[in-house]
């Protein structure tokens, strides 16, 4: 018998040829060829190979209490990624409960698994079983006392409710170190784009100088739907609504006073500094019209809702939130949509940007996800817990307007058609010394609802205030005049 003729039926190979592979690969893995493999073994191997167990046999427990749009969002994202989080995680990360006011009252089949409900929060932050708490609701008061029973309660917490780190940020801080459990906040700021964590890890050796950005997406949504199509601002905000980017009552979002909240983390998170939210100045959209953005581009420029904080010695932080002519080349006016952009400006490391999803209950629920996945990592890793608020302290810092230094700004009239109507305006400018740089005018306007722009050169900004005071007061005024400040942000 000549041996290598002789082949293995699920190989092919020679059994020689075969035994010096097998040999081979045996040698590779290290294995104690004089020790056989039991058949036991073997079926385990095969079954461990085919379903890679995770590295921890603990399970993290999830609360969400809120089914809004970003509560809606979370749940959705967190079911329909369980797996591939798990993956990253090497543990396991379940549901547990959703609390709603109305929870008996949804269809929840969409979940497509059972999860405990409850109308009562107070059931989640007291449930011994649960290790994380997701607060999603929209009453301020009602959310921090969740956020307060949370950490007193010993669970960590996470929120994307910009209110409660905005007006109780420290305290909530303070709090979760008494209580050594975790708080995450990378929701708050700018929906499903990770600002904060680039801020507070990727540029942690850095100084910041200023942040600057568009901070809502559903005003972005708007404005940039008005300049796209020529469209009300009535339209524009219907379609945000019916595409679940603003709220039924959308006061919130288009006054300006989530972008306010946001700006104060921001300068929390970039300066360590603590600002009184209602002593930034905040000015909303719903006065904008589609001719504002017609003059706009006869100027080069465009309108974004933008909110800024700029550092100042002293201790002092220029900030403010409010619509902007930004140049038409900006990075920041190609920010459209539902979409968000900041610009940091660091000492050493220069200017960068981020942009990305700012509204949407999808993309903000990827970002309270993402704070529960780092928390649980920390969990199953034994580890101490973590503070999502960049510093470990803060200084108040004095609040300045930016009309206390030089404004250039657009002025837009809405008049009644009369003689005279230019030089009662220019003569109160004149009486506070500030020089008109160009008046624009386009043809056909009812006499009824003229409307024409100024643009005006650098003046002081209290200046400025007081010379519009006295123009609201001319009879021939339709509306109260529109002043829009420029901007040469990059």
């Amino acid at each position: 018998m000549v041996c290598d003729s002789v082949t293995t039926p699920s190989t092919g190979l020679p059994i020689d040829a075969f035994l010096i592979v097998r040999y081979l690969r045996v040698l590779e893995s290290g294995r104690d060829i004089s020790q056989p493999v039991s058949p036991a073994k073997r079926k385990t191997s095969k079954k461990r190979a085919a379903r890679p167990a995770p590295s921890s046999g603990r399970t993290v427990r999830v609360g969400v209490i809120g089914l809004g749009t970003v509560g809606t969002g979370t749940v959705a994202v967190l079911l329909a990624h369980q797996r591939e989080i798990e993956r990253r995680l090497g543990g396991r990360l379940r549901l547990k409960v959703v609390c709603s006011r109305t929870i008996h009252k949804r269809n929840l089949s969409w979940m497509g698994r059972k999860v405990e409900i409850t109308s009562d929060w107070r059931q989640v932050v007291r449930d011994p079983d649960i290790d994380v708490v997701v607060e999603l609701v929209g009453q301020p008061q009602t959310a921090l006392s969740i956020a307060r029973e949370t950490l007193k309660n010993g669970k960590h917490l996470v929120t994307a409710n910009k209110f409660l780190v905005a007006e109780h940020g420290v305290e909530l801080f303070r709090l979760s170190r008494q209580r050594d459990v975790s708080l995450g906040i990378e929701a708050c700021v700018a929906g499903g784009t990770p600002v904060l964590h680039a801020i507070r890890d990727g540029l942690a050796g850095e100084e910041f100088l200023a942040a600057h950005g568009i901070l809502n997406g559903t005003t972005n949504y708007i404005l940039t739907e008005m300049e796209r199509r020529g469209c009300r601002y009535s339209e524009a905000l219907g379609e945000a609504q019916q595409k679940g980017y603003a709220e039924p009552d959308p006061a919130f979002d288009v006054e300006g006073y989530d972008a306010r909240y946001k700006i104060a983390i921001l300068s929390m998170i970039c300066f360590g500094a603590l600002v009184k939210v209602d002593d930034i100045p905040v000015q909303g959209i719903t006065r904008i019209e589609p001719v504002d953005f017609a003059y706009a581009a006869r100027l080069g420029r465009t309108i974004r809702l933008m909110a800024g904080a700029t550092r100042r010695p002293g201790g002092k932080l220029e900030i403010s939130t409010g619509p902007l002519m930004v140049p038409r080349d900006s990075v920041l006016a190609n920010v459209t949509g539902a979409n968000m952009g900041l610009i940091l400006v660091g000492s050493k490391g220069g200017t960068t940007l981020y942009s990305g999803p700012g509204a949407g209950g999808d993309p903000t629920g990827v970002a309270v996800i993402s704070d529960v996945v780092g928390i649980a990592r920390l969990i199953l890793a034994g580890a101490s817990s973590k503070v999502f608020l960049g510093y470990q302290s803060w200084k108040p810092f004095k609040v300045v307007s930016p009309e206390e230094g030089d404004v250039h700004a657009y002025l837009r009239f809405v008049v009644r058609d009369r003689p005279g109507i230019l030089a009662q305006v220019t003569g109160i400018l004149a009486r506070y010394k500030i020089n008109i740089d160009s008046v624009l005018q386009e043809p056909g306007t009812p006499r009824r609802r003229m409307v024409f722009v100024m643009t005006l050169e650098p003046t002081l900004g209290k200046q400025l205030r007081k010379a519009i005071k006295q123009i609201r007061k001319l009879p021939f005024l339709v509306s109260p005049p529109l002043v829009i400040p420029f901007s040469d942000l990059p």
